[in-house]
């Protein structure tokens, strides 16, 4: 059984040259869609670390590519049916907190639904008043902090891309209590949580919000980060 997941984001994928691969799957052979954005391998790889199961999403399915809500979860049905219960979900975001800076990790102890749309369908009421799990933050935050990585709690903001947020966009979104914001995240936390799996959301901030970047300068910080990703994710997956 598979216990732990990963789904990595734009640069979080070094994390698997640490690892153990026993096998790895295309998305399209898997789920029939394929995954279009640079930075994405776009497959489905199951690996051993630590002398654990671990099950990687490398890559992830966005609706701006063309997917529905429900298209964009389907791979957490999948990870379901392996005996995920921990899903660890990664990505790049853009900082609007002040205090934050490129290369920093923030820790997501909440997230805005009222502009993502939903997987669930029909009376699906399911409780996101603690969305990721607070041990699961707890530990990320311990083992941040043994590596001396600089990070914080924070609020993340899922805007649909695929353009970047206008200024206007970012001054609402730091209004309302954001600290950062993305373009995937939401869906899968939500479908998650329906499935009862404990999740943990990291985020690398590799662009200020309020500053004229492009998913080339994203793709750029997200390498010269890799590292770090890779130790803080390897250092939680030793715990779990």
């Amino acid at each position: 059984m598979t216990k732990t997941a990963l789904i990595l984001g734009t640069g979080w994928n070094q994390v698997i040259k640490q690892i153990k691969v026993i096998k790895r799957t295309p998305y399209e052979k898997l789920f029939k869609l394929k995954s279009t954005v640079p930075g994405h391998q776009g497959e489905l790889i199951e690996a051993e670390y630590a002398g654990k199961q671990v099950a990687i999403m490398s890559g992830r399915f966005h609706i701006y590519e063309g997917y529905t809500a429900q298209q964009v979860t389907k791979p957490l049905l999948y990870l379901k049916k392996l005996g995920v219960k921990n899903l660890i979900i990664t990505n790049a975001v853009g900082g609007l907190n002040p205090k934050l800076k490129v290369g920093d990790f923030v820790i997501l102890n909440d997230f805005f639904t009222l502009m993502a749309p939903t997987p669930l369908v029909g009376p699906e009421f399911i409780d996101l008043s603690q969305a990721f799990n607070l041990q699961l933050i707890k530990l990320a935050q311990i083992q941040a902090k043994k590596l001396n990585l600089r990070h914080s709690l924070g609020v993340y903001a899922y805007c649909h891309g695929p353009q970047f947020e206008t200024p206007a966009d970012k001054r609402a979104l730091k209004i309302l209590g954001a600290d950062v914001v993305g373009m995937s995240n939401a869906p899968e936390t939500i479908m998650a949580n329906y499935l009862k799996m404990k999740v943990l959301g990291l985020a690398c901030v590799t662009n200020l919000a309020f500053v004229k970047h492009s998913h080339q300068e994203v793709l750029a910080e997200s390498k010269k980060a890799a590292s770090n990703m890779t130790k803080l994710l390897t250092a939680i997956l030793k715990q779990l």
